[in-house]
């Protein structure tokens, strides 16, 4: 489970697809699962290696591809 920073108030809504960056790297997708306020929760959907986990101070961006 990833938790974000972004909610309600930012237009996130359940189902919505986002990956995830480091910098310049994607580290793999995420899909909302739970949306309050100003935050959200969200399921890994895929991981580009398992070397590589996600971590505190990544960032979302929304995948507009799906």
């Amino acid at each position: 489970l990833v938790v974000a920073n972004i909610g309600e108030k930012q237009g996130v809504r359940i189902g919505m697809p986002f990956q995830v960056w480091r910098e310049d790297k994607r580290i793999g997708d995420v899909r909302i699962v739970d949306v309050r306020e100003s935050i959200s929760g969200a399921v890994i959907q895929s991981i580009e290696s398992e070397k590589v986990p996600v971590k505190t101070g990544d960032r979302l961006k929304v995948d507009a591809r799906r």
